[in-house]
């Protein structure tokens, strides 16, 4: 099965995810940053041309997934137990993450079970702790960075428990090893900054006034903003872009931070908030500025409170990958540390997504099971892919 490359020219694009990474503490900031126009009205033109086309090709069903390589040697999951831990499984995306993963351990004949980091270094450690305490065969984190549980993870290791750090990149010092690897898909999360970046320009123009909320959580978010920054003013250098900072444990100051940042700058038409889970707070402060009926909101991970924004009419873009799938991506490195198999990063180019807008939401069920089947996006043909991977007779 060949992956259709037409919804990433110019750049990859990602679903997911995932967003969301470890916190490293700052606060919401009310100060904002500018970025002043540079470039011809004839580079605009272009880099407009191509938003446009890009968002259209991401607007479709999606039915054609990358080809995933088979594994070196069959890996037999039946009754394996694997635990679970997420980085905080109560924001939508990363429990969806976590219930796609479970569906996959579940066609190998694998139990799994969940547990919450609630973004919590302690409590990350004791879910790690737990997990070898209970005997557990393997071990997938989801978006929690070596580094802020480094012991934890490789007194896990030590005791012969096969471990995947999943969707973040090697930090702390820590390489994978033959025990312990790492899953790194940050190069989708810097893709899809940069894809909301084309949404904002293509739904703009070329006096489009963007406000990018900056995530600080981590040096992978705050990295993928300035490339989604960047991103835009690449795509329309005629364009005004200021910055506004924030972070997922000080999301209570983001309602005064969006507000004074709209406030310092009253011709902002466009917003651009990194996961959906944070755009409640930012409209907050979109609705007491007095911006209401004026600034379009963009964000991602599409989940069942975004789309319905959409639907509303109080959104204009949501971009996102099936989170079932992105479960399976994670199940499928863990497969390739059971088999011995370098666990090998995302490439960004063979990302899939969708672009939900006010012309494709209305033909979509939308209810809370939805978000954790592919049915919004698509169909589910990923799952043989990965099974014809593992060598899994799928009949």
């Amino acid at each position: 099965m060949t992956h259709s490359r037409t919804r990433t020219r110019g750049f990859a694009m990602v679903a997911t995810s995932v967003a969301l990474m470890t916190m490293l503490g700052a606060c919401a900031q009310d100060s904002v940053k500018d970025k002043a126009p540079t470039g011809t009205a004839a580079d605009t033109e272009a880099g407009i041309e191509e938003a446009k086309a890009l968002l259209e090709s991401w607007s479709a069903p999606l039915t054609d997934y990358p080809e995933e390589p088979a594994l070196s040697a069959p890996v037999d999951m039946a009754g394996k137990t694997v635990h679970i831990v997420a980085l905080g499984d109560q924001i939508p995306v990363i429990h969806g993450v976590a219930v796609g993963l479970q569906d996959a351990l579940t066609e190998v004949g694998a139990t799994s079970k969940i547990c919450d980091g609630k973004f919590n270094p302690t409590a990350v450690a004791d879910c790690l702790k737990s997990a070898g305490d209970q005997g557990a065969d393997a071990v997938v984190s989801l978006f929690v960075d070596y580094a802020m549980a480094g012991t934890a993870f490789d007194a896990l290791a030590d005791k012969g428990v096969k471990v995947l750090v999943g969707g973040v990149e090697p930090s702390g010092g820590r390489e994978s090893d033959e025990t312990l690897a790492f899953y790194d898909n940050t190069g989708r999360v810097d893709a899809l900054y940069e894809a909301m970046s084309v949404s904002a320009v293509a739904n703009g123009g070329a006096d489009a006034q963007i406000l990018w909320l900056k995530l600080m959580d981590s040096t992978t978010t705050r990295s993928a903003s300035e490339k989604g920054i960047a991103k835009a003013e690449e795509l329309c250098p005629t364009c005004k872009v200021a910055t506004a900072e924030f972070t997922t444990p000080n999301l209570d100051k983001l309602p005064s931070a969006v507000s004074a940042a709209l406030v310092s700058h009253p011709d902002t038409d466009l917003l651009i908030v990194p996961v959906d889970s944070f755009v409640p707070p930012a409209l907050q402060g979109v609705q007491s500025a007095g911006f209401g009926d004026k600034v379009k909101v963009i964000s991602s991970s599409s989940d069942l409170a975004g789309l319905q924004r959409i639907k509303d009419g109080q959104q204009v873009s949501d971009l996102g990958t099936p989170v079932i799938y992105e479960g399976w991506k994670y199940a499928n490195g863990l497969m390739q540390l059971m088999a011995g198999d370098e666990v090998a990063p995302v490439e960004p180019e063979d990302m899939v997504t969708r672009d939900f807008n006010a012309e494709n939401v209305g033909e979509l069920e939308l209810s809370t099971d939805a978000y954790f089947t592919p049915d919004w996006f698509g169909d589910d043909s990923f799952k043989q892919v990965f099974l014809a991977a593992w060598g899994v007779d799928a009949s």
